[in-house]
């Protein structure tokens, strides 16, 4: 008898077909999605466990001064990061970050917290002094990028107008941001392959995209002639108690502004440090009633217009004058006075009585030909156009207050560029600061920056007799304190109470003292600008402005070597800027103490060996390199500790040999030990602090 098949068993074979047919069609769905549907998405993912795309940075260009000293360089910076899942001893890593940087251990372990990316950063732009221990800890999860950063060897010096960069290089402030494109050149690219124990190489298959470096400029700027303006101006600004001051030095015949100076400065490098107000370059930012340097335009209107000659006279009513219900006071009383006189006295009220024969028109024409009123063209960030209103808004005074400087806005730069166009024979030159811009694709320097006249404004005759109004202002009238020796100058005071806009009125008490002059008479080849912002100690510009005047063209005449009062030789005791300052014996002091002592002055330190003590210095360019040794060498050589804080300077003083007495507070000046005596038993070096 044949065998049935069973009904249950003929059940089961279908779900089984039915089954399998199912998961089938499940896996052919879930590889068509893998392989169709999201194929660039997890191939994409796949690429990143095993690749990695980077950026490569340009290398930022350089600004240089006109002789191709580097105002703006670059120098290798070390960017510490971590990936906290790969990090392995995140305890020792925050321990050894923070016994280089002023943060907690804490810190450093809440940025290596497992939540979050995987990229963080833990220090940004740290000099290699500073990170040499975590360069040898030996840690996956640790990450150290050697890139280059932006570095101002000169520090403080044209801050403002060089400007700085963030922490990526990308240009904040000044020529740095201005020229952000053509400085900071293009990115490259390359892929990283990473294998199974995660070691990484270049990635053969894609072919690398070199970074273009960024352009390079060359200013007008001359270097020692900024160190010498910079010092000067940090001297009248110190003792004349002043809120701030600004200098600009030009050349007459060609615009080009070889040295622009704010004081209080910053320095660049750690600018985070500094408040916002110090970082502008209020050269051409700040406008401000210029006060009586502006009567020489007035005069040039007067003279030009041929409505009076130098040797008319008029009564300045001994020093008090009414116009309407307003009264024009002198500083000095005068009676009579010719018209040079009276520039050579700056009395106001002279010049309002000769003004009187100029229409507001005219005046108004030829203070908008010298520049006022406009923009400069010298074509920096934040330049103010100052102000100058039409003649239809002005009250019955203001003929008569504009004409010695009041009612009336100007910058720095405007006014000493406009005092170009006096003594160079009557043309107003364009500005400019940026000469040269070097293209990296034809391998040359292009010139965007040249002498540019814009029209012409008085004639030479005109100029002639302003130069000599100017130059008996410092003979015998209120710039006999801008006097140089062996040197013939000219120029103009200026004393200006500031006005306060918003209040609509004159603030008590507080003036701009400036001086404006020119050298050497003959053959004028400097034209100095100088202002003081509210000085305390002497108010008139005279007096405040002019003693800085006088000591920067005492000193930077004396570049000009074809020039008779030059001197025979070119030795000279000034002490201009340097990328690497002299230092003081530094040999047995703890590497520590060193290392804070350079970085404060701005130097790039390396330390060569893992030793606690210094060994030995050798100075190279930029750098300097520390020899390291373990045991301490005994230094019986007195280090020269002039010019140092207390803290400074106990850093490099060997206290087994030596007792310090201190007088004084401040830095030291004078040492009881001559530098470089040497030390055979315990002495006491006393130290002179001011």
């Amino acid at each position: 008898m044949p065998r049935l098949e069973s009904p249950l068993h003929k059940g089961r074979f279908f779900i089984l077909i039915g089954f399998l047919f199912g998961f089938w069609l499940i896996l052919e769905a879930n590889l068509f999605r893998f392989q169709v549907v999201n194929h660039d998405k997890l191939s994409a993912y796949a690429r990143s466990q095993y690749e990695s795309e980077i950026e490569l940075d340009a290398q930022r260009g350089t600004i240089y001064d006109r002789s191709g000293n580097k105002l703006a360089t670059n120098i290798i910076y070390y960017d510490i990061a971590a990936d906290p899942q790969l990090i392995k001893n995140k305890q020792f890593v925050a321990k050894t970050l923070a016994n280089s940087f002023p943060r907690s251990e804490q810190h450093y372990l809440n940025r290596m917290r497992n939540n979050g990316p995987r990229f963080r950063y833990l220090e940004r732009k740290t000099q290699k002094s500073k990170v040499s221990p975590l360069l040898e800890i030996d840690d996956p999860g640790l990450i150290r990028v050697e890139n280059f950063g932006r570095y101002y060897p000169y520090g403080s010096y044209a801050a403002q107008l060089l400007g700085f960069t963030d922490p990526d290089d990308h240009g904040l402030s000044g020529l740095e941001l201005q020229y952000e494109d053509a400085l900071a050149g293009v990115n490259g690219k390359a892929i990283l392959q990473y294998d199974a124990t995660r070691k990484v190489a270049f990635n053969a298959d894609y072919p690398m995209l070199k970074p273009i470096p960024g352009s390079s400029l060359r200013l007008t700027i001359d270097k020692d002639i900024q160190t010498v303006v910079e010092k000067a101006l940090q001297s009248g600004v110190d003792e004349n108690k002043a809120k701030s001051g600004i200098a600009v030095v030009m050349d007459p015949f060609t615009g080009a502004v070889v040295a622009m100076a704010n004081y209080p400065g910053f320095n660049p490098n750690t600018h985070k440090k500094y408040s916002e107000w110090v970082k502008k370059n209020r050269a051409v930012t700040d406008a401000f009633e210029p006060g009586s340097t502006l009567k020489m335009f007035s005069a040039a209107a007067i003279l030009q217009e041929r409505k009076h000659k130098p040797q008319d006279i008029v009564f300045c009513e001994n020093g008090r004058y009414k116009i309407y219900d307003h009264y024009i006071k002198d500083t000095k009383p005068h009676a009579w006075l010719s018209f040079q006189k009276v520039i050579e006295k700056s009395s106001n009220i002279g010049m309002i009585k000769l003004i009187d024969n100029v229409p507001s028109p005219v005046l108004y024409r030829y203070l908008k030909n010298f520049g006022f009123g406009s923009e400069t063209g010298i074509g920096l960030l934040g330049e103010s156009e100052g102000f100058l209103a039409a003649p239809s808004s002005w009250s019955g005074l203001s003929r008569a207050e504009i004409s010695i400087g009041q009612e009336i806005g100007v910058t720095a730069v405007q006014i000493t560029s406009a005092f170009c166009s006096l003594i160079n024979g009557g043309y107003l030159y364009k500005p400019f600061i940026v000469s040269q811009v070097f293209d990296v694709k034809k391998d040359n320097w292009e010139t965007i920056g040249k002498p540019e006249k814009v029209r012409q404004i008085i004639s030479p005759e005109v100029g002639d007799i302003l130069k000599g109004f100017m130059r008996e202002v410092v003979r015998e009238g209120t710039g006999v304190k801008a006097r140089v020796a062996n040197v013939e100058t000219g120029g103009k005071t200026g004393t200006a109470q500031k006005f306060d806009r918003t209040q609509n009125r004159y603030l008590r008490g507080k003036y701009v003292a400036s001086f404006i002059g020119f050298a050497p008479y003959d053959k004028p080849r400097y034209v100095v600008g100088v202002f003081l912002d509210e000085p305390q100690k002497h108010i008139y510009g005279g007096d405040a402005a002019g003693p800085v005047f006088s000591e920067v063209i005492e000193k930077i005449i004396h570049f000009d070597y074809d020039l008779p009062v030059a001197p025979k030789n070119k030795e000279s005791n000034l002490i201009y800027a340097e990328k690497v300052k002299s230092i003081p014996r530094l040999t047995g002091a703890e590497i520590r103490n060193v290392v804070d002592y350079l970085e404060d002055k701005d130097f790039d330190v390396e330390v060569a060996g893992k030793g606690l003590f210094v060994g030995g210095t050798s100075v190279t360019d930029d750098k300097i390199t520390i020899k390291s040794l373990n045991d301490k060498v005994e230094n019986e050589i007195m280090p020269d500790l002039k010019g140092l804080t207390i803290r400074q300077a106990l850093t490099l003083v060997d206290f087994s040999k030596l007792n310090v007495e201190i007088n004084g507070n401040g830095k030291i000046y004078r040492q009881s030990i001559t530098p470089g005596s040497k030390i055979n038993s315990k002495k006491t070096v006393v130290l002179s602090l001011k």
